[in-house]
């Protein structure tokens, strides 16, 4: 046979339900393809591409059942099959597939499976695949939200975000479904960290996907020690569905004894959503147990967002500056507040405005203060410049302001803060270099919302110390009190896929708060953080995700 019959395609002109429709068109291209008219049996081998209804199947020979419309396909050794639908890609190292009912299963499966907003990949590998029509996938109850292409039912998988080679964690199920663009959820996982195997969860792990990706169910470990509450630990999480989650949290503490929370987010529609919960914990100001429940309704559309929030008991504590510390309980009666959407004062600056009205009563050690109603507005102004071409040496200002008037004796209150910084490297040592100013003016009947005037300045230093090891040192100087104030230690340990940052800050204020904690973070999803201690306090020279990208 020549080289111009090196390529053939068989094309199947497949009826319908009635002839009067238009025909569906079945491809297979190949190096050799043969058929049989006798049996409907077509054999496929070398680059075997079939195409059908929006499905394409890869392999180096790919078998093809006529009349029952069922396919196999396998590939070399040591390559994988492809099957690629709706633009979504599967692997595996064996495939039995019916075009019938577009379901099947693949053996050896491999999938890459984009997650949040920055690049990051789930990784699903070993065992078996089903690939589901949505309708099938109703009946057997796998689904009960609004419909979408079809559900991937994978058994015996392995999950990570870290490279598949030596992953340095894993989930292990025996059933983990997948409803594209929508969600993953493994089945009860087993945990490991490298090889060794932590756990079996009694829960299943819910993975959103999309923008707003994140883990619907995850619960950590965590030691806690305070000065008023005494040493302890616990436990925090979250157990998630397809429109919401619940959030639970239980502590012990030597000196505060029992603590929990337990707090239900549902979304309504894809504009509306409630959270509804209650807190059971020692108040060190007065020395006894609080109920503290609250409740808050959520509206978000096109950048645009509202929440309506109302709490008892709700416990403030506030360092306003190095010399004065707050501490109280607040009622919020409620409080409505209104954000407009990102848009850009120039081309490297973003600015968010807000408006706010709410009514309060606080209660401090000296006495329960009146009912005070509060209405004003703010914004949030964001500016960075690149000062090379390399990335390694920027300046930022994070800017905010507030103006608020209240109902009892003409009161008004101000405040502008103001932070200038630098972001640089040397080498391999990263550098942060910030100066912080808060002006106020006016007064506040009340004390918890109260600013006060702060100057200081800021600077940041980390370095590796090893292939994946850092250490970081950050502080602050307050200028007028001419003292330290705070200094933050670190020690990272960052992989491919997670971080681990074990923290303590040095708190030399009138609070005192000295804190010790361990994070851990998927690096794929950044924005859920597990930690287990106290978290680690905002980095003012980090990007603050919730900035809109350049």
């Amino acid at each position: 046979m020549g080289k111009a019959f090196r390529v053939l395609a068989l094309v199947f002109m497949l009826a319908g339900a009635s002839w009067a429709a238009e025909p569906d068109v079945l491809t297979l291209n190949a190096d050799r393809v043969s058929f049989s008219d006798e049996t409907g049996q077509a054999t496929a081998e070398g680059s075997a591409v079939l195409n059908y209804q929006g499905t394409t199947i890869q392999a180096e020979r790919i078998d093809y059942d006529a009349v029952n419309m069922k396919v196999n396909a396998m590939p070399l050794p040591g390559d994988k099959i492809t099957l690629t639908r709706e633009g979504r890609t599967l692997r595996g190292d064996n495939l039995e597939y019916d075009l019938e009912t577009q379901e099947g299963i693949l053996n050896g499966a491999a999938s890459r499976v984009p997650i949040g907003e920055d690049g990051g990949v789930l990784y699903v590998y070993g065992g078996e695949i089903n690939v589901i029509l949505w309708a099938l996938a109703q009946e057997r109850g796998l689904v009960k939200s609004s419909p979408e292409e079809f559900v991937i039912q994978w058994r015996n998988v392995a999950l990570t975000t870290c490279t598949q080679d030596h992953p340095h964690y894993r989930l292990e199920s025996k059933n983990v479904s997948f409803i594209p663009g929508q969600k993953v959820t493994a089945h009860k996982p087993r945990i490991y960290l490298g090889k060794t195997y932590l756990f079996t969860s009694p829960f299943d792990y819910v993975m959103r996907l999309g923008p707003r990706s994140g883990l619907q169910y995850s619960f950590f470990p965590y030691i806690k020690n305070s000065d008023t509450k005494g040493s302890g630990g616990g436990f925090n999480g979250t157990i998630g569905w397809d429109t919401g989650e619940l959030g639970l949290g239980l502590s012990y503490l030597d000196k505060a004894g029992l603590e929990f929370m337990i707090e239900l987010y549902q979304r309504i529609n894809s504009e509306w959503a409630i959270r509804v919960g209650v807190e059971h914990s020692w108040d060190d100001l007065w020395d006894e147990r609080v109920w503290r429940p609250y409740a808050s309704l959520f509206y978000s559309k096109n950048g645009w967002d509202m929440a309506i929030n109302w709490s008892h008991n709700e416990y403030i504590t506030d360092q306003k500056d190095t010399e004065h510390e707050y501490k109280g309980r607040l009622d919020r009666r409620p409080e409505i507040i209104i954000w407009a959407p990102w848009f850009r004062t120039a081309w490297s600056s973003w600015m968010r405005l807000n408006v706010t009205y709410g009514t309060f009563k606080e209660e401090m050690y000296q006495g329960v203060g009146e009912v005070t109603s509060r209405y004003g507005m703010g914004f949030r102004d964001y500016y960075e410049l690149p000062l090379n071409r390399v990335g390694t040496f920027d300046f930022f200002t994070d800017t905010r302001g507030v103006s608020w008037f209240y109902d009892r004796d003409d009161a008004d209150h101000e405040m502008l803060r103001s932070f200038l910084g630098f972001r640089y490297r040397i080498g391999s040592l990263e550098l942060g270099t910030g100066y912080e100013r808060q002006y106020t003016w006016g007064e506040s009947p009340m004390h918890w919302d109260a600013f006060r005037n702060r100057e200081r300045v800021h600077q940041k230093f980390r370095f590796p110390v090893g292939r994946e090891i850092y250490l970081g040192l950050r502080g602050s100087y307050d200028l007028d009190e001419a003292m330290i104030d705070e200094v933050f230690y670190t020690i990272q340990w960052i992989t491919d896929c997670m971080t681990w940052d074990l923290h303590y800050k040095d708190d030399r204020t009138s609070g005192g708060n000295n804190q010790l904690g361990l994070t851990l973070s998927l690096n794929a999803l950044p924005d859920n953080t597990g930690t287990f201690g106290q978290e680690s306090a905002i980095d003012p020279f980090v990007r603050p995700r919730e900035i809109p990208k350049k």
